[in-house]
């Protein structure tokens, strides 16, 4: 009597923990992850670009988390690829947060990556499709050096170049 009154509150304290956080997840209510660092929009220009007539302009506009050291650095950074997904160049733009606007009560920057249409052995890329990914980190100055604080998820697309 004693080992099946035992054997009961065993398995219903293993019911209960079971059926918890079933119970718990139906009052939460779901919201979307929002990064606290983000980049909200990417434009190319010219389009379509044509290496040797001038740089292309990559305009990156990123949403800053609600309080920011005005020591941090923001780090855009962009790798373009072929698409077999073989990097061909890689462009970094590090600046302080000196130029923050704020847009919709929400603070935001933008910065620009000049890319010359070369390749990685400074060879002027072929006419076709290539992609992009860009990434922003907010970047903490500290006895010297910078520490990562915060990563965006990454912003991908394409862009267009045209024969020389």
């Amino acid at each position: 009597m004693i080992t099946s009154r035992l054997t009961f509150i065993v398995l219903a304290t293993l019911l209960a923990f079971a059926l918890a956080p079933a119970a718990l997840d139906a009052k939460r209510k779901k919201r979307p992850y929002q990064p606290p660092l983000k980049i909200v929009d990417v434009t190319t220009s010219p389009v379509p670009f044509a290496p040797g007539d001038g740089p292309m302009t990559i305009a990156v506009t990123v949403e800053l988390p609600k309080n920011v050291d005005r020591f941090d650095v923001l780090e855009i950074s962009s790798l373009i690829s072929v698409p077999t997904r073989r990097s061909i160049r890689f462009l970094v733009n590090r600046q302080p947060l000196d130029r923050v606007n704020i847009e919709d009560g929400k603070p935001r920057m933008k910065t620009t990556l000049l890319w010359d249409g070369k390749d990685q052995t400074r060879q002027h890329v072929r006419q076709g499709t290539y992609s992009y990914e860009v990434r922003a980190k907010l970047m903490a100055r500290e006895e010297g050096f910078t520490k990562v604080k915060i990563v965006s998820p990454f912003a991908r697309g394409t862009l267009d170049v045209s024969s020389p």
